[in-house]
């Protein structure tokens, strides 16, 4: 694990999210959720040892879903280019995860968990609603309460950092 490249994935995913209308970002993120869901239920059945926290970090990725969708819902008129923008965003998030061991790829997961928590935040500081900026605080908690499962599990600290190293490539993993 001490080789493993972080992804930036915000960056990854940054062509499919501006293909969406703003309107309809925060439901789209929310369908991406249940994405990571499916991804630690699916890892769950791979390793009987991280099975019950696995299944943990996926109901708290559809309660955010759940709980985004019902603050901004993706915009009827949306649904066809967040279809589109949802399969090319999946199709790039998994090619972060390819040809990586279970570990690995429970370690990207972390990371991208805590960078996801900055999405949340940034949806809280422009939310005029104090209610919804609650509501977006607590969504990062989730993020971040996932992340902090698999490092006290893992025994690795990520983070929110895509520092380039020298080479000006992603940071590597210290975990």
């Amino acid at each position: 694990m001490a080789d493993l490249e972080i992804p930036n994935f915000p960056m990854l995913l940054m062509e499919p999210l501006v293909a969406v209308p703003e309107r309809s970002r925060v439901g789209f993120i929310a369908r991406l959720e249940r994405s990571a869901a499916d991804r630690y239920r699916v890892w769950a059945e791979e390793s009987d040892e991280l099975r019950e926290g696995l299944i943990a970090c996926a109901d708290r990725e559809d309660e955010i879903a759940d709980r985004a969708e019902a603050l901004v819902p993706v915009h009827p008129a949306d649904e066809e280019i967040v279809g589109r923008s949802l399969a090319e965003a999946r199709r790039l998030y998994a090619s972060a995860f390819e040809g990586h061991s279970l570990l690995d790829r429970i370690t990207l997961q972390a990371h991208a968990e805590r960078q996801g928590s900055l999405a949340w935040l940034g949806f809280a500081r422009q939310a005029e609603d104090e209610a919804a900026k609650r509501e977006f605080l607590a969504l990062a908690d989730l993020e971040v309460a996932s992340a902090e499962h698999i490092d006290a599990t893992l025994g690795i600290r990520s983070s929110t950092s895509t520092r380039p190293s020298a080479s000006g490539r992603p940071a590597r993993s210290d975990g």
